[in-house]
C-alpha cells in the first residue's frame, strides 16, 4: 500500500518540437525581425517577408500535423517519485496513472487544436497583408512583432490542457493587441488602447480568480484531472466553490469574445484602431476567446453544464439581441462590424446552451461553436478587405459611412460583388450558403434539447441582422452620382479580396466542411 505524502518531479518533461510548430514558428519570426531590424533599420521587406514566412511556416505545420492524423501530447509530467516518509524516494508503480496524482500534459495536438490554429492563421495572414499598405504598419518591426506574439499566444491557446497554460497564452495573444491599437499614433488610437488595456485588467483578475478556485476545489490544474474529479461528485461545498470558479472564468473570457454585457470595449476600440487591426481583433482575437471557452468548459467542465450551460443561453441571446440592435441605428461603416461583431459572438457560444451530461452533447456544441467560428471569420474577413480599400481611397479615411457605398457597384463591380455575397454570408441568406448552414449548426444543438426560448430568440435575430446587412448591400447597387470611390487594387489587398471571396465560395459550395467539422472533436 503507497502512503504518498509528496511528490516531486525528476527531470524536464520531454517536448515534441514537431508538435508546437504552429507555436514556435511566429516566434522564431518575431526574433528574426528584431535582428533584422538591429542589423538594417528601416528596411521594410525582410520585414514583410519574415513575417508572412513564419505564418505560413505555421500554417504549413497545421497541415503537416492535419495529415500526420496522430494526437500528440508535449509537455507532460512524467516521470516523478513518490516519497513514502518511511523507506525514502520510491518510484511511482506502473499500475498507478500519473492522472491520480494531479500530473498529465499540457498541450495536446487534436483535431480541435488544429482547427482553431487554422482559423487564426488564415485570419492572421489576411490581416498581415492589409495591414502592408496602411498607416498602422509603417513601423514595421513594432507592428509585426505584436503581431506574430498575439498569433503565437493565439495558437497555443488552443492546445492548452492546464489552466496555467491557458491563462498565459490567452493573455499573450490579448495585451500584444494593446500596442497595435495605439499604433495609429493618434488621440483616438490612444484612447482606444486605454481602453483595451483596462478591459485587459479586469478580465485578467476575473480569471485568475476564477482558476483559482477552480484549483482549490480540484487540486489540479491539469483539465483532465479536473473534469475527473468534478465527475466523481464532490462535497456540495467544493462543488459551489467549483461553480463560483467556472462563472468567473467565463466572465473574464467573455470580455475577450464581446460577450453583452463585457462587450462595452468593442465599439471604441474597433473604431480607434487602424482599420486591419480591427480585423484583427473581429477574427483573430475572436478565435482565441472562442478557443479559450471551448477548451475550458468543453474539455476540464463538463460536469458543470448544469451551471454554465443556462448562463451561456441568457449571455449568447442577451448578446446578439443588443448587438443586433445597436447596429441597426449605426451609419459609420466600422462601427456598424463593431457591433455586428458582437452579434456574431452570441450565434458561436450559442452551441453551449445546449450541451448536456454526455460526451457526445458536448463534442455537437464545440463542433457548432467552432463551425460558426470558421464561416465567420471568412465572411468578416471578405467584409474588411472591402472597408480597407474604401477607407484608404475616401476622403473620409476610417470614419466613411454607409452612404460612401452608394453606387460602389458601378465604379468598383468586383469589390462590390465580394461585399455583397460576404454580407450576404453573414445574414444566412441565399446565395450566402455557408451563413445560413452555420446559423442551422450552431443552432441545432439548441432544437434538438429543446431549449426552445433561446432558439426562439435566436431565430428572431436573424430577422434584425438582415436589416442592416441588407440595407448595405442595397447601397451598393443604388443609384448614386459616381462619386464612389476607385482605385487600384496592390498585390497584398488582391490577394486578401480573392482569397476571402474564394473561402466564401468555397464553403458556400462545399458547406458540409462546416457542418461536418470535427468529427473527433475532444477525442
Amino acid at each position: 500500500m503507497l502512503t504518498e505524502t509528496s511528490a516531486r518531479l525528476t527531470g524536464v518533461p520531454s517536448i515534441d518540437l514537431v508538435a508546437l510548430l504552429p507555436v514556435i514558428a511566429p516566434v522564431v519570426a518575431l526574433l528574426l525581425i528584431l535582428l533584422a531590424d538591429a542589423l538594417r533599420p528601416g528596411l521594410r521587406l525582410p520585414s514583410d517577408l519574415i513575417g508572412l514566412a513564419g505564418l505560413l511556416t505555421a500554417a504549413g505545420g497545421v497541415a503537416y500535423l492535419a495529415l500526420d492524423g496522430e494526437d500528440r501530447n508535449t509537455a507532460c509530467s512524467g516521470g516523478f517519485v513518490v516519497t513514502t516518509g518511511q523507506t525514502g524516494p520510491t518510484r511511482l508503480p506502473e499500475s498507478l496513472s500519473p492522472a491520480e496524482f494531479g500530473f498529465g500534459c499540457s498541450y495536446v495536438v487534436s483535431d480541435l487544436t488544429l482547427a482553431v490554429q487554422g482559423i487564426v492563421l488564415l485570419g492572421a495572414v489576411a490581416c498581415l497583408l492589409l495591414a502592408l499598405n496602411g498607416p498602422g504598419a509603417k513601423d514595421r518591426t513594432a507592428h509585426h512583432t505584436l503581431l506574430l506574439a498575439t498569433v503565437a499566444g493565439a495558437t497555443a491557446l488552443a492546445g492548452a490542457r492546464d489552466l496555467a497554460t491557458l491563462t498565459v497564452a490567452l493573455e499573450t495573444a490579448t495585451l500584444p493587441t494593446i500596442g497595435l491599437i495605439a499604433l495609429r499614433r493618434d488621440a483616438q488610437g490612444a484612447q482606444a488602447a486605454v481602453t483595451m488595456l483596462l478591459t485587459a485588467i479586469a478580465s485578467l483578475g476575473m480569471l485568475l480568480l476564477g482558476i483559482g478556485l477552480l484549483f482549490l476545489a480540484t487540486g489540479s490544474l491539469y483539465l483532465f484531472r479536473i473534469a475527473d474529479v468534478l465527475a466523481a461528485g464532490p462535497d456540495r461545498p467544493v462543488l459551489v466553490v467549483a461553480v463560483a470558479g467556472a462563472v468567473l472564468s467565463l466572465a473574464g473570457i467573455g470580455f475577450k469574445v464581446s460577450l453583452v454585457p463585457f462587450h462595452m470595449w468593442t465599439p471604441d476600440t474597433y473604431a480607434g484602431a487602424p482599420l486591419p487591426i480591427a480585423a484583427f481583433l473581429s477574427t483573430v482575437s475572436k478565435a482565441a476567446g472562442v478557443s479559450a471557452a471551448v477548451v475550458l468548459l468543453g474539455i476540464g467542465l463538463p460536469a458543470l453544464h448544469e451551471a454554465w450551460a443556462p448562463l451561456i443561453g441568457i449571455l449568447a441571446v442577451l448578446t446578439m439581441t443588443v448587438g443586433n440592435l445597436i447596429a441597426l441605428r449605426q451609419n459609420v461603416a466600422v462601427r456598424l462590424l463593431a457591433w455586428s461583431t458582437v452579434a456574431q459572438a452570441g450565434w458561436v457560444m450559442l452551441p453551449f446552451a445546449a450541451a448536456g451530461p454526455s460526451r457526445d452533447s458536448v463534442r455537437e456544441a464545440t463542433a457548432g461553436a467552432i463551425g460558426y467560428l470558421l464561416a465567420y471569420v471568412v465572411a468578416s474577413l471578405a467584409v474588411f478587405a472591402v472597408v480597407v480599400l474604401v477607407a484608404r481611397h475616401h476622403r473620409s479615411g476610417e470614419e466613411h459611412t454607409l452612404q460612401t457605398y452608394r453606387g460602389l457597384s458601378r465604379t468598383e463591380p468586383v469589390a462590390s460583388a465580394v461585399l455583397a455575397f460576404a454580407l450576404l454570408c453573414l445574414a444566412g441568406l441565399p446565395p450566402g450558403v455557408m451563413g445560413l448552414i452555420a446559423k442551422v449548426v450552431a443552432l441545432r444543438p439548441v432544437v434538438d434539447a429543446e431549449v426552445w426560448p433561446v432558439a426562439v430568440i435566436a431565430a428572431l435575430n436573424v430577422a434584425l441582422a438582415l436589416a442592416y446587412y441588407l440595407r448595405w448591400v442595397a447601397l451598393l447597387v443604388a443609384p448614386g452620382d459616381r462619386s464612389a470611390p476607385r482605385w487600384r487594387l496592390r498585390p497584398a489587398e488582391g490577394i486578401v479580396l480573392g482569397g476571402a471571396a474564394a473561402g466564401c465560395l468555397g464553403l458556400s459550395v462545399g458547406a458540409e466542411v462546416i457542418a461536418g467539422l470535427l468529427p473527433g472533436i475532444l477525442h
